[in-house]
C-alpha cells in the first residue's frame, strides 16, 4: 500500500513603492530581531534554573513559589511568542499589499503584545535583583533578557504610531520636497527665460526701373553733304 502526499505553499510578495507600508516592515523587522533576543535569553535562563529558583522569585513580581523549573518560565514564553507571531504576521500582511484592510488587526495584535512585554520587562528587572542572578553567567543572562524585553517593547510602541498612520499623510508628507522643487525649477525658468523679439517681415524685393531705349543718332555724312551743296 502507498500513499503519495504533497503540499505546495505559495507565497507572493509584492513590490512595495509606498513609504509608509516600507516603513511598516522596517519597524515589524526590528521586532522580529528582538523576540528573536528574547527566544535565546529566556532559554539560557530556563537552563540555568534549579531547584532553589522557584523559592528564590518567591518575592519578585510575576513568579510563583509553587511551579517548578519546567512551568515558571511559560507565561514569558507565551509572550515572547506573541511578539514573534505578531511581528511575522504584520510583515506578511504588509508584503502582500493587504496592510489597507488588516490594519485593525495589525494594531490590535501590537497593543497587546506591547503591554505583556512590557509586563515581561518589570518582571524580569526585579529578577536582577536575586542573589543568584547577581553574579556569574546568571547576571549576564537576566540582564540580556532585560535588554531584549526593552528593545521589544520600544520597537512595538514604534510600530503602533507607525501602523496607525494614516496612508494619505505620509503620502502627502512625502510628495511635499518634491513639489517644492519643482515649483522652485518653474519659478527659476521663468525668471532666465526673456521672451524674444518676434522677426520683422521680410521686405519684398523692389523690381528694377526698365532700361530706356537710346535715341538713334543721324548719320553725319548726310550733314556734311548737305552744308557743302549750300555753300
Amino acid at each position: 500500500m502507498s500513499c503519495d502526499c504533497s503540499i505546495n505553499i505559495s507565497f507572493s510578495m509584492k513590490k512595495q513603492g509606498d513609504p509608509h507600508v516600507r516603513c511598516v516592515m522596517w519597524t515589524l523587522g526590528l521586532i522580529v530581531a528582538g523576540s528573536i533576543i528574547l527566544f535565546g535569553a529566556l532559554g539560557s535562563i530556563q537552563n540555568e534554573c534549579g531547584n532553589q529558583d522557584p523559592t528564590l522569585l518567591a518575592g519578585v513580581n510575576g513568579f510563583s513559589s509553587v511551579l517548578s523549573c519546567k512551568k515558571l518560565y511559560r507565561y514569558y514564553w507565551f509572550i515572547t511568542a506573541l511578539a514573534f507571531v505578531t511581528a511575522i504576521y504584520g510583515l506578511w500582511v504588509s508584503a502582500t499589499g493587504a496592510l489597507a484592510t488588516s490594519r485593525g488587526a495589525v494594531m490590535g495584535l501590537l497593543v497587546v503584545a506591547c503591554l505583556l512585554t512590557i509586563n515581561m520587562t518589570e518582571a524580569f528587572y526585579g529578577v536582577m535583583g536575586v542573589d543568584k542572578f547577581e553574579n556569574g553567567t546568571a547576571r549576564d543572562r537576566s540582564r540580556t533578557m532585560y535588554a531584549g524585553c526593552i528593545i521589544t517593547a520600544v520597537f512595538q510602541a514604534f510600530g503602533i504610531i507607525v501602523v496607525g498612520m494614516e496612508q494619505g499623510a505620509t503620502e502627502e508628507a512625502a510628495a511635499k520636497p518634491v513639489k517644492e522643487a519643482v515649483k522652485q525649477e518653474k519659478v527659476a525658468k521663468k525668471e532666465i527665460e526673456v521672451p524674444a523679439a518676434a522677426p520683422a517681415p521680410a521686405a519684398e524685393p523692389v523690381p528694377a526701373p526698365a532700361a530706356e531705349p537710346a535715341a538713334e543718332a543721324a548719320p553725319a555724312v548726310a550733314l556734311t553733304v548737305q552744308e557743302e551743296q549750300k555753300a
